[in-house]
């Protein structure tokens, strides 16, 4: 070899070192199987923060999963609702929901079956998201078990279940007149009894309270469903009352 191509060689060597010295490793892709089980090892030593991270990753990748590995996910998301924590630990089950949203067909069902389960039903942070979650797929075959939840005694749930029924307002006026019928009834519910002139200033005091809590989303769902402004429950009862007999605009688009 002459001198000339020996320098030519030991410079290539060396360029080749300083490249694998800076470039990164290359970083192995995370399978499905890998995320199943750091989830369930995440959930086993309640390390909730480190599990919900895993549920938005599995959430954000699920489009691209095959049909067999969306099975796989969904049905170990749906089993951290079986975790055992504290009544107000609700973070992991807070995420299991929020990521149903993003999963399609097998998402909805797995909240419409969680509805049922003591977990979700005795959390009503958990519950009200639960019903937004079911919302957000649009379903009408769910819109009455959502609607039913306006009738919950507490104003959190009811204000979850008015959050899901907003995502109706796109849909057929056959589908928004009973879920706008169901919304007014609430909403008069909360409204009369906070300016009630028989209750004590503790009863009405309370009813306000409640009022605060459901007010906003079923305003905010009444206006989507029927592209109207109501400042308090009478506009609303006044305007459902004048215009049920009608044909309605068409649905939002928002």
């Amino acid at each position: 070899m002459t001198t000339s191509s020996f320098r030519h060689a030991l410079r290539g060597l060396a360029l080749a070192a300083a490249f694998s010295a800076v470039a990164p490793p290359l970083r192995a892709q995370v399978t499905v199987d890998d995320r199943v089980n750091q989830l369930a090892e995440n959930v086993k030593k309640k390390k909730d923060d480190e599990a919900a991270t895993v549920i938005d990753g599995i959430a954000k990748n699920f489009a691209t999963f095959g049909e067999e590995d969306k099975k796989k996910v969904t049905a170990a998301v749906e089993k951290c609702l079986n975790a055992n924590r504290g009544d107000d630990d609700n973070k992991l089950f807070e995420a299991v929901f929020i990521a149903f949203m993003n999963m399609g067909d097998l998402g909805e069902k797995a909240t419409v079956r969680a509805l049922g389960s003591p977990t979700v039903a005795k959390r009503k942070g958990v519950l009200s998201g639960a019903l937004r979650s079911l919302g957000s797929h649009k379903d009408p075959a769910n819109a009455k078990t959502i609607s039913d939840m306006l009738k919950n005694s507490e104003p959190l749930v009811v204000a979850g279940a008015a959050d899901g029924l907003a995502f109706y307002a796109d849909q057929p006026e056959k589908v928004r007149r009973p879920i706008v019928e169901e919304l007014v009834k609430a909403y008069a519910t909360y409204g009369s009894a906070a300016t009630s002139g028989q209750a004590d200033n503790k009863q009405k005091g309370q009813a306000k309270d409640k009022l605060a809590i459901v007010e906003s989303p079923l305003r905010e769902a009444l206006k989507k469903m029927t592209n109207q402004e109501f400042k308090d429950y009478s506009a609303a009862q006044k305007w459902y009352n004048d215009n049920k007999g009608k044909k309605w605009d068409e649905p939002s688009k928002n």
